[in-house]
């Protein structure tokens, strides 16, 4: 796609990565010097080779010279980017997201960024993406302005770890019905970030999911947590050395959400099966049953039973 002579296609793999990073740093350093320290500001070399090689990297090119960029991805994992559980809207499964948008500062408004956004959205609907996401300092004025004017509304705000500033998170839709706070999806995506709270010890974040009148029921001790903070209570004191992997999110037909997660805990292994139910958008029910890691007794075999086999792999 070409627009006022730019060229708008995937990063090769000839492009200089470092030629991309002081593109970067040159379109971030008037956020950076106003206070703003955005990620792209100052990140390095390594930082930008390894975001575009998760994503979906697009460049602008004009005269056999990139000029601007943007990286698309999918949604995070909790167990890789647990930073992400300040918002559920990036662990949606069909919400794709954007970010290190940058343009040369002296080719600035010309239509290269537009150009860049909407290849960035044909992208994401090809890929089967229900809406495009991404954040931005809510003192970015001019920011939010432009983005406001291709469509994109505000749907959340958030205090990203280490920022001198709130962040607001825009959505847009690419398809109908659009993604909505009380769908299958966005359930999921608030057991995902609840679990990935857990993990960071960010019991206050966790906590925000639950009704104030949540209960939990252990099925297998037959223990009962009858409110919020009872249930975070008995996670926040125990014994430490702990590690949540989460296997599977899914939604039930009946509104709620099952998961399948591991803890790891020094040389024990355990398995927790759990089915959520909401209310008005947060967490209102968790029943789970836990199971400790064991290896079968020696009378299960093959040679007796046919198709049986042992191991983790499908």
């Amino acid at each position: 796609m070409a627009l006022h002579d730019s060229l708008i296609r995937p990063l090769d793999a000839a492009d200089d990565m470092v030629a991309l990073t002081a593109l970067i740093h040159r379109a971030y350093a008037p956020l950076g010097a106003a206070g703003m320290n955005f990620t792209a500001v100052d990140q390095t070399l390594e930082q930008t080779r390894f975001r575009v090689e998760h994503g979906h990297c697009l460049v602008a090119e004009q005269h056999g010279r990139v000029v601007g960029t943007l990286t698309l991805d999918q949604a995070y994992d909790p167990n890789v980017h647990g930073w992400a559980r300040a918002t559920p809207w990036f662990f949606r499964q069909d919400v794709m997201h954007l970010h290190q948008f940058a343009v040369d500062p002296a080719l600035q408004a010309q239509g290269i960024g537009a150009a860049l956004l909407a290849a960035a959205q044909q992208a994401a609907h090809e890929r089967g993406a229900r809406a495009l996401a991404l954040d931005t300092a809510l003192p970015a004025a001019h920011l939010l302005a432009f983005y406001r004017r291709h469509g994109f509304a505000e749907v959340a705000q958030v205090q990203w770890d280490a920022k001198h500033y709130r962040s607001t998170v825009m959505l847009k839709a690419l398809s109908a019905p659009p993604p909505a706070l009380d769908d299958a999806e966005h359930r999921c995506a608030i057991v995902r970030c609840f679990f990935a709270s857990f993990q960071a010890r960010d019991w206050l974040a966790a906590r925000a999911l639950l009704r104030d009148d949540a209960r939990m029921h252990w099925l297998a001790s037959e223990e009962h947590f009858d409110d919020a903070d009872a249930i975070i209570r008995v996670n926040a004191i125990y014994p430490e050395g702990w590690r949540i992997h989460v296997h599977s999110v899914e939604a039930t037909l009946a509104g709620g959400v099952i998961s399948v997660i591991e803890v790891f805990h020094g040389d024990q292994r355990f398995y927790a099966s759990s089915q959520f139910t909401f209310t008005q958008g947060l967490i209102a029910f968790i029943q789970e049953i836990w199971a400790t890691r064991e290896d079968p007794p020696a009378w299960r075999q093959a040679s007796i039973l046919g198709a049986y086999r042992r191991g983790s792999a499908h």
